[in-house]
């Protein structure tokens, strides 16, 4: 299984909101990696550095395609996997970066805060669906005749 790291989605928002979002920058480059190391592409289709540059120069109207594109991602993962009840977030996404726009990017912070949270689900999914390649072999009981 790829390499994916947990991150807490209240310390998400959390730190977002104490870096004034320059966090989100870290954050949205380390699941571009998770989502592609799952996934087998990005949430696009392009690298972090063309989606962020796309970002700054739309003046963030590309993040709301990027969101909505990250949140079909995990719907789709979860599916794959036959994880539980697959998050639908797409819709929830946009409409919250639209109204970042009006809350100083606030609402910003906490879709990803939920697209964290539905990728630690997800993950832990996978885990437990996974038997570990490290499991050592059951010993043998002292009173097995064998």
């Amino acid at each position: 299984m790829p390499n994916t790291e947990r991150r807490d989605g209240g310390i998400v928002l959390v730190i977002s909101v104490l870096t004034c979002g320059f966090y989100l920058f870290y954050w949205y480059y380390k699941i571009y990696e998770e989502l592609e190391g799952l996934a087998g592409e990005t949430p696009t289709g392009n690298g972090y550095w063309v989606d962020c540059l796309l970002n700054i120069v739309t003046c963030s109207l590309y993040g709301i395609f990027v969101d909505y594109k990250i949140s079909q991602q995990i719907h789709a993962l979860y599916l794959q996997h036959q994880a539980p009840n697959p998050p639908d977030t797409a819709n929830t996404a946009i409409l919250l970066d639209i109204a970042a726009f009006f809350t100083g990017y606030f609402t910003n912070f906490i879709t990803s805060a939920i697209h964290q949270d539905h990728l630690n689900k997800l993950v832990r999914h996978m885990e437990q669906d996974e038997p570990s390649a490290f499991q050592a072999p059951p010993m043998p009981s002292p009173l097995d005749p064998r």
